[in-house]
């Protein structure tokens, strides 16, 4: 067969085949960025100078984005100044971003490894029996009260990614774990404890407090889920 016959061919067959759909229809909106932070004020609630430690633990804040994985599943996105090579610093430091969701509080609450707490938290109704949380766990809590500490019940636990390359750490939520739908508003909200902000950053092992050096971060939009 000749050339020009066998490019025919050819050409005959790819135009049978199906299609995958272009790169730019299936691509999900960019995240909305939702607050930022200056990047030097970590510990500046106690004193100042003490900002390149918490750099170097990955607790330096600088913004906060929302946008969809999917359909189902919410991303909320951490930014900070640097995260470590390793993504994180297992047990140490400990990442909160509170929220509402169609007015009702939530908060995300995650280390690089929470062995610590997140095995075995009595405050949050979840033990015993204790747990392996995995690598990377958030927990979403909600239903918080205050008696001789903050609790709040465990409404699920995620697996976040730390990507020290982009100094990101991506928090996947489902809508229904949240208390969320399409159309739902993701709101601004902040923590109780005395921390400055919607996200903050703290060295913690079961406990931390807000007179602990800390950075935070305000969010100051409402993400509205898409109705699609």
């Amino acid at each position: 067969m000749k050339r020009s016959k066998i490019l025919l061919v050819l050409l005959a067959m790819m135009c049978a085949l199906p299609q995958a759909p272009s790169a730019a229809g299936g691509k999900s909106a960019k995240p909305m960025v939702v607050g930022t932070d200056a990047a030097d004020d970590w510990g500046t609630n106690v004193e100042p100078g003490l900002q390149p430690i918490g750099q170097a633990m990955g607790q330096e804040l600088v913004e906060a984005a929302i946008g969809m994985a999917d359909k189902k599943t919410v991303n909320f996105i951490i930014k900070t100044a640097f995260l470590p090579p390793s993504g994180g610093v297992p047990e140490v430091s400990r990442y909160v971003w509170s929220f509402t969701v169609d007015g009702d509080y939530r908060e995300l609450d995650g280390k690089f490894t929470n062995y610590s707490r997140g095995a075995c938290d009595p405050t949050s109704g979840q033990c015993p029996p204790p747990r392996d949380p995995g690598l990377q766990p958030f927990l979403l809590r909600g239903n918080c009260r205050t008696e001789e500490v903050i609790i709040c019940d465990e409404l699920g636990l995620v697996q976040a990614t730390f990507d020290a390359a982009a100094s990101t750490i991506t928090i996947p939520v489902p809508l229904e774990m949240m208390g969320g739908k399409p159309g739902s508003k993701i709101g601004p909200a902040t923590s109780d404890g005395g921390y400055n902000g919607s996200v903050f950053s703290v060295p913690t092992a079961f406990y931390s407090l807000g007179n602990f050096p800390h950075d935070g971060l305000m969010v100051l939009k409402t993400f509205k889920v898409p109705k699609r």
